[in-house]
């Protein structure tokens, strides 16, 4: 038997496929990892990457990406995957959504075909994350058509920080005008990014996940941080959507909540989203903002290339948006540290971790924000920060230096097919 493990987004699908092995003590075996790239890109051909020990298959959908709809894309994902000869679909009994928001609860939830009730939950607080949750919803319920004897667990980011403290999770408002389908607070994302970290730590440094008192970076076309103590969140920049905190791809971050008030005429009014409701001002403020309004470009790469040259006619944009990003990572960076240090000495912080596209390969972002932590005894090792390595946890500060920094390759779907397999007792 097999457990798939996917993670939905609005443009893509990842997957990874494990076989269960006979013995419950036994480590799960990846067998194959998918990606699907360009939903919803018209022009641009659907692709399917399915990679297996044996090599690489690489498939396209018909069709133009516009016009594609993920409901679509699963039968024909599961119909190469058996096309493969390497596994059989109907094998496939038990499937792991990561899911965004997830509320208040406080652990997965089962769907089968007969018992879908965890779905109209999840369709509710799609209004408080609809450009993630509306499609892994649409996931969910793909899976269950074409395979309905299976049985799918969701899994939230939102988990992992529930261990917040009311202090840190509660916002200064009055009470809502009418009933909403979950309290107006703090939750917090990147969770089962930030639970597979600490998960890896642990395992390298040799001391349990409880023991572990870090804060980490998770850099991407979503950017977040957050400050673990003891192996759980206390305070995390995402709040109540993944809005909230970081500059991201196409992400504000934290802003004066009344500059969309001035900035966008009519800004309460649907946005014209195909599949889903959204107002002008939340499409504008996720998917139009960051670093596509100040660089033109949600590619990091790009950006820091543009800075370092002159005589790039982007120079003056990239410059200021690697500025704008390093200066409010910086500043929950510290924060963090702040908070841990206020209870910790510095020898018992285990470090900084970056993570994340942006914190797996910009050495010099990494390089900038360990530097700016000198106050702190941070000394960087310049070959292990710029070198590049397929090690799933390495140290990039020197011998000595008082606080570590690492780079953590971040596994969702592999922590999401453990956890999967300890709630479902398998």
């Amino acid at each position: 038997m097999y457990i798939l493990a996917l993670n939905c987004g609005s443009s893509s699908i990842k997957g990874k496929l494990f076989a269960l092995p006979p013995a419950s003590d036994s480590p799960l075996a990846r067998v194959a990892t998918l990606a699907v790239s360009n939903i919803g890109a018209a022009g641009d051909a659907v692709t399917l990457r399915l990679r297996w020990a044996t090599g690489e298959d690489v498939r396209e959908a018909g069709g133009d990406g516009g016009s594609v709809q993920h409901r679509d894309l699963f039968p024909w994902i599961l119909e190469h995957v058996a096309a493969s000869g390497e596994v059989k679909a109907a094998d496939i009994k038990y499937i792991v959504h990561r899911i965004v928001h997830g509320g208040t609860n406080t652990a997965g939830l089962v769907v089968t075909a007969d018992h879908r009730e965890a779905l109209d939950q999840m369709d509710a607080l799609s209004e408080f994350a609809p450009l993630h949750n509306h499609h892994a919803v649409l996931g969910v319920k793909a899976c269950l058509d074409v395979l309905p004897d299976h049985t799918s667990l969701l899994l939230f980011d939102t988990l992992f920080h529930q261990t917040i403290p009311p202090e840190v999770y509660t916002y200064a408002l009055p009470p809502p005008d009418a009933k909403l389908p979950l309290p107006l607070r703090k939750y917090g994302f990147h969770g089962l990014s930030y639970a597979s970290i600490v998960r890896s730590l642990s395992t390298h440094l040799g001391k349990p996940a409880s023991a572990l008192n870090i804060v980490v970076a998770h850099l991407g076309s979503g950017a977040s941080s957050a400050c673990i103590r003891a192996g759980a969140s206390i305070d995390t920049s995402m709040g109540l959507t993944p809005l909230e905190g970081l500059v991201g791809g196409t992400r504000t971050g934290t802003i004066d909540p009344t500059a969309i008030f001035h900035h966008t005429k009519e800004y309460w009014t649907d946005a014209g989203l195909p599949g889903i409701k959204v107002s002008k001002a939340e499409a504008l403020l996720n998917k139009k903002s960051g670093l596509t309004a100040l660089a033109g470009t949600p590619n990091f790469a790009t950006i820091t290339a543009n800075a370092a040259d002159p005589t790039s006619p982007e120079h003056a944009r990239a410059k200021l948006a690697y500025a704008v990003f390093v200066d409010r990572l910086m500043g929950f960076v510290t924060q963090y540290l702040a908070k841990l240090l206020a209870e910790l000495p510095i020898a018992e912080i285990d470090g900084l971790v970056f993570s994340g596209g942006i914190g797996e390969n910009a050495a010099g972002l990494r390089a900038d924000v360990l530097g700016r932590l000198g106050w702190l005894g941070t000394s960087v090792d310049a070959a292990a920060n710029d070198a590049r390595s397929d090690d799933v946890v390495r140290e990039i500060t020197a011998p000595g230096s008082k606080l570590r920094g690492w780079v953590i390759l971040t596994d969702e779907e592999g922590y999401c097919a453990q956890a999967a397999r300890e709630q479902l007792g398998l």
